[in-house]
């Protein structure tokens, strides 16, 4: 990750820190903190929302938890997007007093014989530390792009032949015409950019993509294949 992408999540990985560093006292505005934070940024809340797309937060926690004889224990799912929309979820139920925090350090995180105190830790490694490292690979893999210019050729011509592949069967995708017309005004763009080395207007295009495939969500699958371009 480049200095400029570290300075931009700066604020995130501080707010937390200060949460995985703390204690009881005043959780409950560490978690705001997080949340705000993603809202304000515009980067990190478009990951954020691209996770939580039909996400069925529901499901994944009753998979999630487990009872046996000494208790419930609750495993967070691993792979990078469930992560980000799993823990999302369960730090908004938090905030808006849908589940309340300490009843749920108490319930999940609390083993017998550990000193008071523990099931904070507990909790902050096994779901704040996975969910700040989740953010920051996603936010270097959509927003970085490494300063050598074999890396850059072959990123921007990953781009440019995912596009051409997406146009070449776009018919597929069952638009109206003018919400086709729109998807190939946008993916002729981002072709251009990329011929161009453009690096913010690819950025600004694929957000610009993220939120006409969720509207039109018959053709979400082309911006995630445009997302893997990124890693």
């Amino acid at each position: 990750m480049n200095n400029q992408s570290v300075h931009e999540l700066i604020p995130f990985n501080t707010a937390c820190d200060e949460f995985i560093l703390g204690k009881y006292i005043l959780a409950d505005i560490k978690i705001a903190s997080i949340l705000k934070i993603i809202s304000d940024d515009e980067k990190i809340k478009n990951i954020v929302s691209s996770c939580i797309d039909d996400y069925d937060f529901n499901t994944s926690f009753s998979l999630a938890s487990r009872e046996n004889e000494k208790g419930f224990t609750l495993t967070i799912p691993t792979e990078e997007k469930e992560v980000i929309a799993f823990v999302y979820n369960l730090l908004y139920r938090f905030d808006n007093k849908i589940y309340d925090f300490y009843d749920f350090l108490a319930r999940y995180f609390k083993n017998e014989g550990e000193p008071n105190g523990k099931e904070f830790y507990n909790f902050a490694n096994a779901i704040i530390i996975p969910f700040k490292q989740a953010i920051n690979d996603i936010y270097s893999k959509r927003h970085v792009i490494v300063d050598t210019d074999d890396y850059q050729t072959n990123y921007y011509n990953k781009i440019k032949n995912c596009v051409r592949l997406i146009m070449k069967n776009v018919d597929n995708y069952k638009l109206k015409l003018n919400e086709k017309e729109e998807f190939t005004m946008l993916l002729n763009s981002l072709f251009i950019a990329s011929e161009k080395n453009d690096k913010k207007l690819v950025y600004s295009l694929m957000i610009a993509l993220d939120y006409f495939t969720k509207v039109n969500k018959k053709s979400r699958s082309a911006y995630l294949s445009l997302e893997e371009c990124f890693t």
